[in-house]
């Protein structure tokens, strides 16, 4: 098993949304997110350029081979059907999200089409159109390490199918930062072309996108 994922189910961090899209650059993503311009950031330095005091949700956008990815941990945006679908267009978007209700999501969309959404679990049921990819691989792992939890087994199988992990070193250390202010009616806007190329106070939230409770992202003084 890979351990890199681990962090994922630690209270620390309560709730989030980690999307990838397939031949797509960090710059990109976080256009059609809504997102401004990219900085390199810390997550520490992002906390101080974009303070919790603004509205929206903080992107932080990096590459692994062939994908880009997308962390949002303060009120994530990237879970809403209009967002997946339009990233998704002419590409391949896998994504998981914590909720703060407890209720973990996996999910793939190919080309606006969800073929799989299922929480990941021993017995999970796709809701999706086919064909299955995660959920096979979140299976055999609950199956072989019934140790492990369902949101990092999703996750492991998103490395399998992308061919690389997120450690949470990377997540904190220098990314692509900018912030987010979209709103439903901004789906309207032109869908842009894909380019194959490669590159703090919580919102927690459900899986189905309520608000529930604020959380505090650890001081630099704390562990993580």
């Amino acid at each position: 098993m890979d351990l890199g994922w681990a962090w994922a189910a630690q209270s620390y961090y309560p709730g989030f949304c980690l999307t990838f899209v397939r031949h797509q650059d960090p710059a990109t993503v976080a256009e059609l997110l809504g997102g401004g311009p990219l900085e390199l950031l810390t997550a520490e330095e992002a906390d101080r350029v974009f303070p919790l005091s603004l509205p929206g949700s903080l992107l932080r956008c990096g590459t692994i081979p062939g994908w880009a990815f997308c962390y949002e941990d303060r009120a994530p945006i990237g879970f809403q059907p209009a967002l997946f679908q339009r990233l998704s267009a002419g590409s391949d978007v896998v994504q998981v999200v914590k909720g703060g209700d407890g209720m973990n999501i996996a999910r793939r969309v190919v080309d606006g089409q969800q073929t799989e959404e299922f929480e990941p679990r021993s017995a999970s049921v796709n809701r999706g159109n086919e064909p299955t990819v995660l959920l096979a691989t979140v299976k055999r792992v609950l199956r072989d390490h019934p140790e492990t939890s369902g949101l990092v087994a999703a996750l492991h199988a998103i490395s399998e199918h992308v061919g690389g992990a997120v450690p949470r070193d990377v997540l904190d250390g220098p990314l692509l930062t900018t912030i987010s202010t979209y709103t439903p009616a901004d789906v309207t806007a032109p869908v842009s072309p894909v380019q194959h190329g490669r590159g703090r106070l919580l919102a927690t939230f459900t899986a189905t996108g309520e608000p529930v409770i604020n959380r505090g992202r650890p001081s630099s003084g704390q562990s993580r």
